[in-house]
């Protein structure tokens, strides 16, 4: 017995409507099946390229090592120094570059074993004043990394005043661990600290003297204690020909200021090194604190994205 042509009708559109239903459910299963192999190959070409770029990391802690072991003196001119172009492995590249660090004033040089460093801090001051800033900015970076609660005048602030502020916070009361945590002290901010990136660096410990090779004549000036005339010759000179031990930095200051040879050196123990890797998809760089230790093998103080 035949359907009426309404029941016929009815029931060709129910097919219709349920095929295309299957389809777009078919469709859907497939996108996400795409979609899930793209996630799971992304985050293996991630899983890949950190491998490489950690790989790379270990490579320049190598060359600094076999560095250490042929010279004693550390220099533009040394093959650390220039930056390795991106080589091809697997599936990808991998680059990147050493820079000295021991160039800059150690912001932490300030604190001694918890006590005021006098040099240090007016050699600071000095840098600060070069830039068109605030000496009392100092002030209040020794308040953050000291670890009294004492507050030093004038610019100083410790709890009392941090916790009055929006947000509220409290003084470190410890060595810095990033130069971008000067944005949190009183008085700076991201563009006073990119206006000292230059010239400063915080590195893990106190008592780090500047490498005369790669110091700016500004930072040069601060801590020795001399002229700007006199540092930009120690920075001409250098180029011709590097200091390879102090005595040669002595000799080429002026009788009445070669004390100040005293309070740099020719040796780096800290670099950072920038290394860029690509696996598949994936392009990941990263930036790591490197502290070598006579002919060690550089330890890792910090790995991080950038």
């Amino acid at each position: 017995m035949s359907l009426p042509s309404r029941q016929r009708g009815i029931a060709i559109i129910t097919a219709v409507a349920v095929a295309a239903l299957v389809a777009a459910l078919a469709g859907a299963m497939a996108f996400r099946h795409s979609l899930w192999l793209h996630q799971v190959q992304n985050q293996n070409d991630l899983i890949q390229a950190r491998g490489v770029a950690r790989a790379a990391v270990d490579l320049c802690r190598l060359s600094l090592q076999d560095d250490a072991r042929r010279n004693q003196f550390d220099s533009a001119n040394d093959v650390w120094a220039i930056p390795i172009p991106n080589l091809p492995v697997e599936q990808g590249n991998a680059g990147g570059a050493i820079k000295d660090v021991q160039g800059l004033f150690n912001v932490n040089n300030l604190v001694r074993e918890g006590q005021l460093d006098e040099p240090s801090l007016q050699a600071f001051k000095t840098l600060l004043e070069g830039q068109g800033l605030s000496p009392d900015l100092a002030n209040a970076v020794l308040d953050w990394i000291d670890a009294d609660s004492e507050t030093r005048y004038p610019g100083g602030a410790e709890d009392l005043e941090y916790l009055a502020e929006t947000p509220p916070r409290r003084a470190a009361n410890r060595l810095l661990f990033d130069l971008d945590e000067l944005s949190q002290v009183r008085g700076f901010n991201s563009e006073i600290v990119k206006k000292l990136r230059p010239y400063m660096i915080a590195l893990p410990k106190f008592g780090t003297k500047v490498n005369v090779n790669f110091a700016p004549p500004e930072v040069l000036a601060a801590v020795m204690g001399v002229n700007m005339g006199i540092a930009r010759k120690l920075v001409q000179q250098r180029t011709t020909k590097p200091f390879e031990k102090p005595e040669d930095v002595k000799a080429a200051l002026p009788e009445n200021v070669r004390e100040a040879a005293d309070k740099v050196e020719v040796k780096t123990n800290y670099f950072l090194s920038d290394v860029d890797a690509r696996f598949g998809r994936v392009t990941i760089a990263y930036r790591a604190l490197l502290s070598r230790d006579a002919d060690e093998v550089p330890r890792v103080v910090w790995l991080r994205r950038r």
